[in-house]
């Protein structure tokens, strides 16, 4: 018999016990307050990219927020980096978030649907939507890996038990 079987048949009925009983079925209807939004990043638009890039490490997030005079303005996010910042040769320690960020972005509010933001996010390309209340002040964003995250909970055994290599078929033939 496997001498790990015991140990792996405990870690098995731990987890059962820390999953959430599922009191209703997830619904896509569900308020985006429903979720578990990442900590809000902001910054200004004249921050220094050096400061804007050092925040996006730091916090890890894929996104920071731009307020000015407490209202949203813009979004400056891992593909602005990618696609209008790198290889510019610019001096990062002069150019400023404002320069490089989305201005005016779509936004969403905590009491619109999962489905509203998903459509969104799918529809037109976005992995970030910021999050604002009724007079366009920042509150938080939402990103895709929320949403699967939030999924995950409520479906954890049938994510689990996923093989780590599901069934592949061959595409080419072997040999030389």
């Amino acid at each position: 018999m496997y001498e790990g079987l015991d140990d792996e048949l405990q870690q098995m009925e731990e987890r059962e016990q820390d999953s959430p009983e599922l009191a209703e079925a997830v619904n896509l209807d569900d308020p985006i307050s429903s979720l578990k939004i990442q900590s809000l990043a902001l910054v200004h638009p004249d921050t220094p990219m050096t400061d804007a890039l050092d925040v996006l490490n730091q916090r890890n997030v894929g996104c920071l927020l731009v307020e000015e005079g407490g209202k949203l303005v813009g979004i400056f996010t891992e593909r602005d980096v990618i696609r209008r910042v790198v290889n510019r040769g610019l001096d990062y320690t002069k150019a400023s978030v404002g320069e490089f960020m989305t201005p005016n972005p779509d936004t969403l509010r905590m009491d619109d649907q999962i489905a509203h933001a998903l459509n969104h996010m799918y529809d037109r390309g976005y992995r970030h939507v910021p999050i604002v209340d009724s007079s366009r002040k920042p509150v938080g964003f939402v990103s895709i890996r929320d949403i699967v995250n939030h999924l995950a909970v409520f479906f954890r055994k049938e994510i689990l038990n996923v093989p780590p290599k599901p069934v592949r078929s061959m595409s080419d033939r072997e040999g030389g």
